[in-house]
Protein backbone atom coordinates (compact mmCIF):
# COMPACT_ATOMS: atom_id res chain seq x y z
CA UNK A 1 0.00 0.00 0.00
CA UNK A 2 1.40 3.41 -0.93
CA UNK A 3 0.50 5.79 1.89
CA UNK A 4 1.76 9.30 2.52
CA UNK A 5 3.11 9.69 6.05
CA UNK A 6 1.87 12.99 7.48
CA UNK A 7 5.01 13.40 9.59
CA UNK A 8 7.16 12.98 6.49
CA UNK A 9 4.94 15.38 4.63
CA UNK A 10 5.50 18.26 7.08
CA UNK A 11 9.00 17.34 8.24
CA UNK A 12 11.54 20.10 7.88
CA UNK A 13 9.00 22.85 7.26
CA UNK A 14 9.51 25.93 9.38
CA UNK A 15 6.48 27.93 10.49
CA UNK A 16 5.90 31.29 8.87
CA UNK A 17 3.20 33.13 7.01
CA UNK A 18 5.09 33.46 3.73
CA UNK A 19 5.85 29.75 3.71
CA UNK A 20 2.18 29.07 4.33
CA UNK A 21 1.24 31.07 1.28
CA UNK A 22 3.70 29.22 -0.91
CA UNK A 23 2.86 25.74 0.36
CA UNK A 24 -0.78 25.71 1.49
CA UNK A 25 -0.72 21.94 1.89
CA UNK A 26 1.37 22.07 5.03
CA UNK A 27 0.02 22.53 8.56
CA UNK A 28 2.56 25.18 9.55
CA UNK A 29 0.79 26.43 12.64
CA UNK A 30 0.44 23.15 14.50
CA UNK A 31 3.78 23.30 16.33
CA UNK A 32 3.31 26.81 17.72
CA UNK A 33 1.39 27.16 21.02
CA UNK A 34 -1.84 29.14 20.52
CA UNK A 35 -0.90 31.95 22.93
CA UNK A 36 2.52 32.53 21.32
CA UNK A 37 1.01 32.19 17.87
CA UNK A 38 -1.52 34.94 18.43
CA UNK A 39 1.19 37.28 19.70
CA UNK A 40 3.33 36.87 16.60
CA UNK A 41 0.68 36.45 13.90
CA UNK A 42 -2.10 38.78 12.84
CA UNK A 43 -5.50 37.07 12.84
CA UNK A 44 -8.84 37.92 11.32
CA UNK A 45 -11.85 37.32 13.59
CA UNK A 46 -12.87 33.68 14.05
CA UNK A 47 -15.88 32.60 11.97
CA UNK A 48 -18.29 29.80 12.86
CA UNK A 49 -20.30 27.72 10.41
CA UNK A 50 -22.28 24.49 10.29
CA UNK A 51 -20.34 23.10 7.31
CA UNK A 52 -17.02 24.07 5.73
CA UNK A 53 -16.41 22.96 2.14
CA UNK A 54 -12.84 23.30 0.90
CA UNK A 55 -12.56 23.39 -2.88
CA UNK A 56 -15.01 25.21 -5.17
CA UNK A 57 -14.80 22.75 -8.05
CA UNK A 58 -16.94 19.97 -9.57
CA UNK A 59 -17.37 18.21 -6.21
CA UNK A 60 -17.24 21.13 -3.79
CA UNK A 61 -19.82 23.46 -5.32
CA UNK A 62 -22.63 20.86 -5.38
CA UNK A 63 -21.67 19.92 -1.81
CA UNK A 64 -21.90 23.53 -0.62
CA UNK A 65 -25.18 24.21 -2.42
CA UNK A 66 -26.89 21.08 -1.11
CA UNK A 67 -25.71 21.74 2.44
CA UNK A 68 -26.96 25.33 2.22
CA UNK A 69 -30.31 24.27 0.80
CA UNK A 70 -30.70 21.89 3.74
CA UNK A 71 -30.45 24.86 6.08
CA UNK A 72 -26.77 24.72 7.03
CA UNK A 73 -24.60 27.83 7.28
CA UNK A 74 -21.80 27.04 4.82
CA UNK A 75 -18.29 28.37 4.20
CA UNK A 76 -17.04 27.60 0.69
CA UNK A 77 -13.26 28.01 0.66
CA UNK A 78 -11.30 28.24 -2.60
CA UNK A 79 -7.58 28.92 -3.06
CA UNK A 80 -8.08 30.45 -6.52
CA UNK A 81 -9.77 33.81 -7.03
CA UNK A 82 -12.29 32.31 -9.46
CA UNK A 83 -14.51 29.34 -8.65
CA UNK A 84 -14.79 26.31 -10.90
CA UNK A 85 -11.72 24.18 -10.28
CA UNK A 86 -10.47 21.95 -13.11
CA UNK A 87 -12.87 23.25 -15.83
CA UNK A 88 -11.63 26.79 -15.23
CA UNK A 89 -7.94 26.50 -14.44
CA UNK A 90 -7.05 23.23 -16.21
CA UNK A 91 -9.51 23.56 -19.14
CA UNK A 92 -11.11 20.19 -18.38
CA UNK A 93 -14.42 21.46 -19.71
CA UNK A 94 -15.86 18.19 -20.98
CA UNK A 95 -18.74 16.57 -19.12
CA UNK A 96 -17.56 12.97 -18.98
CA UNK A 97 -19.10 10.13 -17.01
CA UNK A 98 -22.63 9.07 -16.21
CA UNK A 99 -25.24 9.47 -14.94
CA UNK A 100 -26.28 13.07 -15.52
CA UNK A 101 -28.74 13.45 -12.64
CA UNK A 102 -29.64 15.82 -9.84
CA UNK A 103 -27.64 19.02 -9.69
CA UNK A 104 -25.21 17.82 -12.35
CA UNK A 105 -28.10 17.54 -14.81
CA UNK A 106 -29.54 20.93 -13.85
CA UNK A 107 -26.19 22.68 -14.25
CA UNK A 108 -25.59 20.95 -17.58
CA UNK A 109 -28.96 22.09 -18.88
CA UNK A 110 -28.13 25.63 -17.80
CA UNK A 111 -24.77 25.40 -19.54
CA UNK A 112 -26.35 24.23 -22.78
CA UNK A 113 -29.08 26.84 -22.63
CA UNK A 114 -26.87 29.84 -21.88
CA UNK A 115 -23.36 28.85 -22.97
CA UNK A 116 -23.70 26.09 -25.58
CA UNK A 117 -21.24 25.98 -28.46
CA UNK A 118 -22.61 24.64 -31.70
CA UNK A 119 -23.20 25.70 -35.28
CA UNK A 120 -25.79 28.45 -34.97
CA UNK A 121 -26.01 28.81 -38.75
CA UNK A 122 -27.24 25.28 -39.33
CA UNK A 123 -28.82 24.83 -35.92
CA UNK A 124 -27.06 21.48 -35.57
CA UNK A 125 -26.50 20.61 -31.95
CA UNK A 126 -23.59 18.38 -30.90
CA UNK A 127 -23.92 14.68 -30.33
CA UNK A 128 -21.73 12.88 -27.83
CA UNK A 129 -19.07 14.94 -26.05
CA UNK A 130 -20.00 18.44 -24.97
CA UNK A 131 -17.48 21.21 -24.54
CA UNK A 132 -17.86 24.62 -22.96
CA UNK A 133 -15.56 27.58 -22.59
CA UNK A 134 -13.91 27.88 -19.15
CA UNK A 135 -15.51 31.31 -18.71
CA UNK A 136 -18.94 29.67 -19.04
CA UNK A 137 -18.24 27.67 -15.90
CA UNK A 138 -17.12 30.78 -13.99
CA UNK A 139 -20.32 32.62 -14.88
CA UNK A 140 -22.65 29.68 -14.32
CA UNK A 141 -21.16 28.49 -11.03
CA UNK A 142 -20.76 31.99 -9.60
CA UNK A 143 -24.41 32.64 -10.39
CA UNK A 144 -25.53 29.44 -8.67
CA UNK A 145 -23.45 30.17 -5.57
CA UNK A 146 -24.87 33.69 -5.29
CA UNK A 147 -28.39 32.26 -5.26
CA UNK A 148 -27.70 30.52 -1.95
CA UNK A 149 -27.87 33.02 0.92
CA UNK A 150 -26.48 30.44 3.36
CA UNK A 151 -23.13 30.24 1.53
CA UNK A 152 -20.20 32.49 2.42
CA UNK A 153 -17.63 32.28 -0.39
CA UNK A 154 -14.02 32.82 0.66
CA UNK A 155 -11.95 32.74 -2.54
CA UNK A 156 -8.27 33.49 -2.91
CA UNK A 157 -7.80 31.92 0.52
CA UNK A 158 -5.68 28.74 0.61
CA UNK A 159 -6.05 26.44 3.60
CA UNK A 160 -2.78 26.31 5.55
CA UNK A 161 -3.85 24.13 8.46
CA UNK A 162 -6.65 22.29 10.19
CA UNK A 163 -7.87 22.28 13.78
CA UNK A 164 -7.83 18.72 15.08
CA UNK A 165 -8.83 17.52 18.55
CA UNK A 166 -7.19 14.30 19.71
CA UNK A 167 -9.96 11.90 20.73
CA UNK A 168 -7.77 8.87 21.30
CA UNK A 169 -8.34 6.35 18.52
CA UNK A 170 -10.30 8.85 16.43
CA UNK A 171 -9.31 12.49 15.82
CA UNK A 172 -11.97 15.12 15.34
CA UNK A 173 -11.60 17.89 12.76
CA UNK A 174 -13.15 21.10 14.08
CA UNK A 175 -12.19 23.55 11.34
CA UNK A 176 -9.53 24.99 9.07
CA UNK A 177 -7.09 27.88 8.97
CA UNK A 178 -6.95 30.00 5.85
CA UNK A 179 -4.39 32.51 4.62
CA UNK A 180 -6.20 35.76 3.86
CA UNK A 181 -4.54 38.94 2.70
CA UNK A 182 -1.39 38.40 4.75
CA UNK A 183 -3.29 37.26 7.82
CA UNK A 184 -4.63 34.02 9.29
CA UNK A 185 -8.32 33.32 9.80
CA UNK A 186 -9.78 30.37 11.65
CA UNK A 187 -13.07 28.83 10.52
CA UNK A 188 -14.89 26.38 12.78
CA UNK A 189 -17.68 23.92 11.94
CA UNK A 190 -18.96 20.54 13.15
CA UNK A 191 -18.32 19.10 9.67
CA UNK A 192 -15.67 19.89 7.07
CA UNK A 193 -15.69 18.50 3.52
CA UNK A 194 -12.42 17.99 1.64
CA UNK A 195 -13.33 18.60 -2.00
CA UNK A 196 -9.90 19.89 -2.99
CA UNK A 197 -9.05 17.30 -5.62
CA UNK A 198 -5.70 16.84 -3.85
CA UNK A 199 -6.92 15.54 -0.46
CA UNK A 200 -4.76 18.15 1.26
CA UNK A 201 -7.25 18.89 4.06
CA UNK A 202 -7.44 15.21 4.96
CA UNK A 203 -3.65 14.92 4.80
CA UNK A 204 -3.21 17.88 7.14
CA UNK A 205 -5.70 16.28 9.51
CA UNK A 206 -3.65 13.11 9.82
CA UNK A 207 -5.81 10.87 7.64
CA UNK A 208 -4.35 7.86 5.83
CA UNK A 209 -3.81 8.83 2.21
CA UNK A 210 -3.15 6.43 -0.64
CA UNK A 211 -0.93 7.49 -3.53
CA UNK A 212 0.12 5.72 -6.70
CA UNK A 213 -0.90 2.19 -7.58
CA UNK A 214 -1.57 -0.73 -5.29
CA UNK A 215 -0.49 -4.24 -6.16
CA UNK A 216 -3.26 -6.45 -7.54
CA UNK A 217 -3.01 -8.66 -4.46
CA UNK A 218 -3.71 -5.78 -2.05
CA UNK A 219 -7.41 -5.72 -2.91
CA UNK A 220 -7.76 -8.84 -5.04
CA UNK A 221 -8.23 -6.88 -8.26
CA UNK A 222 -8.22 -8.80 -11.57
CA UNK A 223 -5.88 -6.38 -13.35
CA UNK A 224 -3.15 -3.96 -12.37
CA UNK A 225 0.45 -4.18 -11.22
CA UNK A 226 2.23 -7.10 -9.60
CA UNK A 227 4.03 -4.71 -7.27
CA UNK A 228 2.86 -1.42 -5.82
CA UNK A 229 4.21 1.74 -7.42
CA UNK A 230 4.19 5.45 -6.59
CA UNK A 231 3.83 6.35 -10.26
CA UNK A 232 0.65 8.28 -11.06
CA UNK A 233 -1.14 9.13 -14.27
CA UNK A 234 0.45 11.62 -16.64
CA UNK A 235 -0.42 15.29 -16.33
CA UNK A 236 -1.48 17.15 -19.48
CA UNK A 237 -1.27 20.77 -20.58
CA UNK A 238 -4.66 21.60 -22.10
CA UNK A 239 -5.18 24.47 -24.50
CA UNK A 240 -7.78 26.02 -26.79
CA UNK A 241 -7.17 27.15 -30.34
CA UNK A 242 -9.39 29.72 -32.00
CA UNK A 243 -9.55 30.53 -35.69
CA UNK A 244 -8.57 34.17 -36.33
CA UNK A 245 -8.25 33.98 -40.12
CA UNK A 246 -10.79 32.61 -42.57
CA UNK A 247 -8.09 30.73 -44.43
CA UNK A 248 -6.84 29.03 -41.25
CA UNK A 249 -5.95 25.35 -41.69
CA UNK A 250 -4.47 23.15 -38.97
CA UNK A 251 -0.84 22.14 -39.53
CA UNK A 252 -0.19 18.45 -40.10
CA UNK A 253 -0.35 16.26 -37.05
CA UNK A 254 -2.78 18.30 -34.99
CA UNK A 255 -5.74 16.66 -33.36
CA UNK A 256 -8.34 18.46 -31.37
CA UNK A 257 -11.94 18.54 -30.30
CA UNK A 258 -14.23 20.87 -32.16
CA UNK A 259 -16.59 22.72 -29.87
CA UNK A 260 -19.40 21.69 -32.21
CA UNK A 261 -19.06 17.95 -32.59
CA UNK A 262 -16.49 16.36 -30.31
CA UNK A 263 -13.15 14.72 -31.05
CA UNK A 264 -11.78 14.98 -34.58
CA UNK A 265 -8.54 14.80 -36.48
CA UNK A 266 -8.31 18.58 -36.81
CA UNK A 267 -5.68 18.44 -39.54
CA UNK A 268 -8.15 16.59 -41.79
CA UNK A 269 -10.52 19.56 -41.98
CA UNK A 270 -10.48 21.34 -45.31
CA UNK A 271 -10.67 25.12 -45.63
CA UNK A 272 -14.32 24.84 -46.60
CA UNK A 273 -15.15 22.62 -43.63
CA UNK A 274 -13.41 24.99 -41.26
CA UNK A 275 -15.33 27.96 -42.64
CA UNK A 276 -18.61 26.15 -42.03
CA UNK A 277 -17.83 25.89 -38.33
CA UNK A 278 -19.42 28.94 -36.80
CA UNK A 279 -17.40 28.88 -33.59
CA UNK A 280 -13.97 28.07 -34.96
CA UNK A 281 -12.96 26.98 -31.45
CA UNK A 282 -11.08 23.76 -30.73
CA UNK A 283 -9.94 22.02 -27.56
CA UNK A 284 -6.63 20.16 -27.46
CA UNK A 285 -4.90 17.68 -25.21
CA UNK A 286 -1.39 19.05 -25.53
CA UNK A 287 1.89 17.88 -24.09
CA UNK A 288 1.69 15.22 -21.36
CA UNK A 289 4.35 14.78 -18.71
CA UNK A 290 5.10 12.52 -15.77
CA UNK A 291 5.28 14.16 -12.34
CA UNK A 292 6.90 12.23 -9.51
CA UNK A 293 4.81 13.82 -6.75
CA UNK A 294 1.58 15.56 -7.74
CA UNK A 295 1.05 16.66 -4.12
CA UNK A 296 3.97 19.08 -4.56
CA UNK A 297 2.95 22.36 -6.27
CA UNK A 298 6.60 23.15 -7.04
CA UNK A 299 6.95 19.95 -9.08
CA UNK A 300 3.67 20.67 -10.84
CA UNK A 301 4.84 24.17 -11.76
CA UNK A 302 8.16 22.84 -13.05
CA UNK A 303 6.36 20.22 -15.14
CA UNK A 304 4.11 22.88 -16.63
CA UNK A 305 7.08 24.97 -17.65
CA UNK A 306 8.60 21.91 -19.31
CA UNK A 307 5.36 21.26 -21.21
CA UNK A 308 5.16 24.83 -22.46
CA UNK A 309 8.77 24.80 -23.56
CA UNK A 310 8.35 21.54 -25.47
CA UNK A 311 5.17 22.79 -27.15
CA UNK A 312 6.40 26.30 -27.97
CA UNK A 313 7.15 25.42 -31.60
CA UNK A 314 3.69 23.87 -32.01
CA UNK A 315 2.04 26.99 -30.64
CA UNK A 316 4.01 29.11 -33.14
CA UNK A 317 2.87 26.81 -35.96
CA UNK A 318 -0.74 27.29 -34.94
CA UNK A 319 -0.38 31.05 -34.85
CA UNK A 320 1.25 31.14 -38.27
CA UNK A 321 -1.57 28.92 -39.58
CA UNK A 322 -4.21 31.43 -38.44
CA UNK A 323 -5.13 30.36 -34.91
CA UNK A 324 -4.87 32.08 -31.54
CA UNK A 325 -3.88 29.84 -28.62
CA UNK A 326 -5.34 30.03 -25.11
CA UNK A 327 -3.27 28.03 -22.60
CA UNK A 328 -4.81 26.58 -19.44
CA UNK A 329 -3.43 28.43 -16.38
CA UNK A 330 -2.68 25.15 -14.58
CA UNK A 331 -1.34 21.79 -15.66
CA UNK A 332 -4.08 19.16 -15.79
CA UNK A 333 -3.55 16.71 -12.90
CA UNK A 334 -5.47 13.44 -13.15
CA UNK A 335 -4.38 11.80 -9.96
CA UNK A 336 -3.22 12.89 -6.52
CA UNK A 337 -4.06 11.62 -3.03
CA UNK A 338 -6.94 9.27 -2.34
CA UNK A 339 -8.17 9.40 1.25
CA UNK A 340 -8.59 5.94 2.74
CA UNK A 341 -12.06 5.56 4.16
CA UNK A 342 -14.30 3.09 5.92
CA UNK A 343 -14.61 1.32 2.55
CA UNK A 344 -12.17 1.20 -0.36
CA UNK A 345 -13.81 1.02 -3.78
CA UNK A 346 -12.04 -1.43 -6.08
CA UNK A 347 -11.92 -2.41 -9.73
CA UNK A 348 -14.11 -5.38 -8.80
CA UNK A 349 -16.87 -3.01 -7.66
CA UNK A 350 -16.63 -1.11 -10.95
CA UNK A 351 -16.63 -4.22 -13.15
CA UNK A 352 -19.34 -6.07 -11.25
CA UNK A 353 -21.62 -3.05 -10.90
CA UNK A 354 -21.88 -3.47 -7.13
CA UNK A 355 -24.59 -1.50 -5.33
CA UNK A 356 -23.87 -1.44 -1.56
CA UNK A 357 -26.72 -0.78 0.86
CA UNK A 358 -25.25 2.65 1.66
CA UNK A 359 -24.94 3.75 -1.99
CA UNK A 360 -25.28 7.55 -2.10
CA UNK A 361 -24.27 8.17 -5.74
CA UNK A 362 -24.15 6.22 -8.98
CA UNK A 363 -21.26 6.11 -11.41
CA UNK A 364 -20.57 4.72 -14.88
CA UNK A 365 -17.38 5.36 -16.81
CA UNK A 366 -14.64 3.14 -18.15
CA UNK A 367 -11.41 2.71 -16.20
CA UNK A 368 -9.29 5.43 -17.81
CA UNK A 369 -5.98 4.81 -16.08
CA UNK A 370 -3.28 6.46 -18.18
CA UNK A 371 -0.02 4.54 -18.20
CA UNK A 372 -1.57 1.19 -17.33
CA UNK A 373 -2.49 -1.36 -20.01
CA UNK A 374 -5.95 -2.80 -19.46
CA UNK A 375 -7.79 -5.37 -21.60
CA UNK A 376 -9.68 -3.60 -24.39
CA UNK A 377 -12.72 -5.80 -23.90
CA UNK A 378 -13.02 -4.92 -20.21
CA UNK A 379 -16.51 -3.48 -19.71
CA UNK A 380 -17.69 -1.50 -16.70
CA UNK A 381 -21.22 -1.31 -15.33
CA UNK A 382 -23.17 1.26 -13.39
CA UNK A 383 -21.99 0.94 -9.80
CA UNK A 384 -22.71 2.56 -6.46
CA UNK A 385 -20.51 4.91 -4.43
CA UNK A 386 -20.94 3.86 -0.78
CA UNK A 387 -21.23 6.50 1.92
CA UNK A 388 -18.43 4.70 3.78
CA UNK A 389 -16.01 5.72 1.01
CA UNK A 390 -16.65 9.36 1.94
CA UNK A 391 -15.73 8.86 5.62
CA UNK A 392 -11.97 8.89 6.36
CA UNK A 393 -10.67 6.21 8.68
CA UNK A 394 -10.07 7.14 12.32
CA UNK A 395 -11.42 10.66 11.80
CA UNK A 396 -14.63 12.43 12.81
CA UNK A 397 -16.03 15.72 11.57
CA UNK A 398 -14.59 15.21 8.06
CA UNK A 399 -16.04 13.94 4.78
CA UNK A 400 -14.48 13.73 1.33
CA UNK A 401 -16.04 14.58 -2.02
CA UNK A 402 -15.07 14.26 -5.66
CA UNK A 403 -12.05 12.35 -6.86
CA UNK A 404 -10.31 12.13 -3.44
CA UNK A 405 -12.76 9.61 -1.96
CA UNK A 406 -11.58 6.17 -0.87
CA UNK A 407 -10.73 3.87 -3.77
CA UNK A 408 -7.92 2.04 -5.50
CA UNK A 409 -6.09 3.63 -8.38
CA UNK A 410 -8.10 1.66 -10.94
CA UNK A 411 -11.46 2.48 -9.37
CA UNK A 412 -10.41 6.14 -9.08
CA UNK A 413 -9.73 6.26 -12.82
CA UNK A 414 -13.43 5.55 -13.35
CA UNK A 415 -15.01 8.02 -10.89
CA UNK A 416 -12.61 10.97 -11.25
CA UNK A 417 -14.68 12.75 -13.95
CA UNK A 418 -16.99 15.74 -13.62
CA UNK A 419 -20.51 14.32 -13.58
CA UNK A 420 -19.60 11.62 -11.08
CA UNK A 421 -17.65 14.04 -8.86
CA UNK A 422 -20.73 16.27 -8.83
CA UNK A 423 -22.98 13.39 -7.74
CA UNK A 424 -20.57 12.49 -4.94
CA UNK A 425 -20.36 16.12 -3.84
CA UNK A 426 -24.11 16.43 -3.69
CA UNK A 427 -24.26 13.39 -1.42
CA UNK A 428 -21.45 14.69 0.81
CA UNK A 429 -23.08 18.10 1.24
CA UNK A 430 -26.43 16.57 2.15
CA UNK A 431 -24.80 14.21 4.67
CA UNK A 432 -22.71 17.01 6.20
CA UNK A 433 -25.78 19.18 6.76
CA UNK A 434 -27.63 16.26 8.37
CA UNK A 435 -24.77 15.62 10.79
CA UNK A 436 -24.19 19.28 11.64
CA UNK A 437 -27.84 20.27 12.11
CA UNK A 438 -28.72 17.11 14.06
CA UNK A 439 -25.56 17.47 16.16
CA UNK A 440 -24.35 13.96 15.37
CA UNK A 441 -21.15 12.53 13.97
CA UNK A 442 -20.87 11.82 10.26
CA UNK A 443 -21.00 8.10 11.08
CA UNK A 444 -24.14 8.47 13.18
CA UNK A 445 -26.55 9.98 10.65
CA UNK A 446 -29.53 8.00 9.41
CA UNK A 447 -28.13 6.68 6.12
CA UNK A 448 -31.58 5.51 4.99
CA UNK A 449 -32.88 9.04 5.47
CA UNK A 450 -29.86 10.37 3.55
CA UNK A 451 -30.56 8.00 0.66
CA UNK A 452 -34.25 8.96 0.65
CA UNK A 453 -33.34 12.65 0.55
CA UNK A 454 -30.95 12.13 -2.36
CA UNK A 455 -33.56 10.03 -4.15
CA UNK A 456 -36.11 12.86 -3.82
CA UNK A 457 -33.61 15.17 -5.54
CA UNK A 458 -33.20 12.85 -8.53
CA UNK A 459 -29.79 11.36 -7.69
CA UNK A 460 -31.03 7.81 -8.42
CA UNK A 461 -33.11 8.51 -11.50
CA UNK A 462 -30.68 6.65 -13.76
CA UNK A 463 -31.78 3.30 -12.35
CA UNK A 464 -35.48 4.10 -12.68
CA UNK A 465 -35.48 4.35 -16.47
Amino acid sequence: MCALDRRSFIKGVSSGILAGALAPGMNLMAATPPAERRKSVSFYPVLNFDVIVVGAGPGGIPAAIRAAQAGAKVALVEEDLAVGGAPVDMYVTTLFGQPSVGMSKALEQELLRDHGLYNYESGTKPKGWRFFLPSAYVRLLSRNIRREKNITLLSGTPVIGTMVVDKGNRNRVTGVRIYRNGHIQELYAPVTIDATGTGVVAAMSGCICMYGSEAMSDFGEPVGLEKASRAVQLCTQMFISERIRKDAIFPAGFKGSAAEDGYIGANRLTKEELERRATGIFFHWGQSVAVEDTTDPVQIAEAQRDCLEKYEERFDQLHEAGFAVHIAPKLGVRECRRVKGEYVLTANNVLEGSMPDDTVAHAHYYMDCWGMKLPKNMKTKMYGIPYRSLIPLNTEGLLTAGRVISGTRLAHSSYRVQRICSNIGEAAGTAAAMAALNKTGVRDIDVKALVADLDSKGLFDALKK
